[in-house]
């Protein structure tokens, strides 16, 4: 073993070279007997050896541990994640949060993952996530009570994680989910004259859920997007204008489903309702007033909103139905009444055309008569536009309370179309 004396100190000490199994080299020199790893060994030739001998023990194992840890590194790499792992790290971070998805998208995500994606897959391995475990998830789903639009979203989810799984190279392969066929629901819109009854009794509700049903059935906005409409921001009371520019879920603002922001005409029902409210016009058109004298409840609760056009429905005489249906009103009276399609689409904030057609079909399919009060307001009018406002507007006409209809609840059928 290279053991040296210094000839000027007459100190002993020792320098040698350790060959590893990676075919790398280390160098080690030390002297005993002097502060350090070798202290407690005496300065001679034996002290020496000694000393040596531990240097290249504890090169070799510590070269062996390093090697072990990165060995471990490199294993733990190469794993792949289980779905719940995926799911919440990287695919929430990198893709839901990345993408901005709205809060109602967020939501879904959560809730589809909780109840569905979760107790399947959860700890999975994402290579064991293969085309069978899919197919008998899709089978399970399938026997239970669940609607095919459901178990499409539920799909839906699942493929987009394992997608971007696929995007960032940790699956070789995408797994393909097929999604159900679905038929489009059926719009549900009310009658020319149903819709003047609902009009008549929102007005006797208050001139805030009045303007609310104005917005809805008179322009066409999403329940979301009434409830969000400020003064100051989006409406126009001299251009005669309202613009949507957001919509509000729980109480959480975000953009309109679609992310487009659109401008719609005034008819004059909704202006004559937005003008008649007692109010300054600051802060939220109508929810700042809807929830008024709900005892207990916060006056932005999406509940309160529900109830009253239930309420509304049932002081018409009328089944009890949703907001939306308010909207399928305005688009499909449009139609009926010859509204050039790309400027529905531009109303109704659709993205594509082929959305906005299945009104006019619809209108087309289900004719109705137009009352002549409806037709004579347009008449007036030269521009297209202008012609399809005043006969929208003119639809409050198409019915008028007289004695024993007031109070008649069940006489009038729902028309159901699409």
């Amino acid at each position: 073993m290279p053991s040296r004396r210094d000839p000027r100190t007459g100190r002993w000490f020792f320098r040698t070279t350790v060959a590893h199994a990676d075919g790398t080299k280390e160098r080690l020199f030390g002297t005993p007997g002097t502060p350090g790893p070798y202290q407690d060994l005496a300065n001679s030739k034996v002290g020496t050896q000694e000393a040596e001998r531990r240097a290249i023990a504890g090169a070799l194992a510590g070269k062996a541990l390093a090697g072990s840890a990165e060995a471990r590194k490199e294993a733990d790499e190469k794993r792949l994640p289980t779905f719940t792992e995926w799911f919440h790290g990287r695919f929430w971070t990198e893709h839901v949060k990345a993408q901005a998805n709205k809060p109602s998208e967020v939501e879904a995500k959560e809730s589809i993952m909780k109840i569905h994606l979760e107790p399947e897959f959860g700890s999975k391995r994402l290579d064991e996530i293969d085309v069978g475990a899919i197919n008998r998830f899709r089978a399970r789903l399938l026997g239970t009570k669940l609607s095919k639009k459901r178990i499409n979203n539920i799909l839906a989810v699942l493929s987009k994680a394992l997608r971007y799984a696929d995007d960032v190279g940790l699956i070789k392969a995408p797994r393909k989910i097929g999604l159900l066929k679905v038929e489009r629901p059926e719009i549900e819109a009310w009658e020319l004259e149903q819709y003047a009854r609902i009009l008549a009794a929102a007005k006797q509700e208050g001139q805030a859920i009045y303007a609310a049903v104005c917005l809805a059935g008179e322009a066409g906005l999403r329940v979301g997007e009434v409830k969000a409409l400020r003064w100051r921001e989006d409406v126009d009371m001299v251009a005669k204008m309202v613009t949507v520019n957001q919509q509000m879920r729980r109480g959480v603002t975000g953009t309109p489903k679609g992310r487009t922001r659109r401008t719609v005409p005034m008819t004059a029902t909704l202006y004559e309702a937005l003008r008649a409210m007692d109010v300054v016009r600051e802060g939220f058109v109508v929810l700042d007033h809807i929830g008024r004298g709900e005892s207990g409840r916060a006056k932005h609760e999406e509940n309160v909103v529900k109830r009253l056009m239930g309420r509304v429905c049932r002081k018409a005489g009328l089944p009890e139905s949703g907001w939306h249906r308010l909207r399928h009103s305005f688009g499909t009276h449009a139609a009926s009444f010859g509204v050039n399609p790309w400027r529905l689409m531009t109303w109704l904030g659709h993205k594509r055309v082929d959305e906005t057609m299945l009104y006019v079909h619809v209108a087309e399919q289900h004719r109705r008569e137009i009352p002549p009060s409806v037709l004579k307001a347009g008449a007036r009018e030269i521009d297209p536009d202008l012609r399809i406002l005043a006969m929208l507007s003119e639809r409050r006409s198409a019915w008028q309370p007289r004695g024993s209809e007031q109070k008649e609840t069940h006489g009038n059928q729902m028309i159901l179309v699409g």
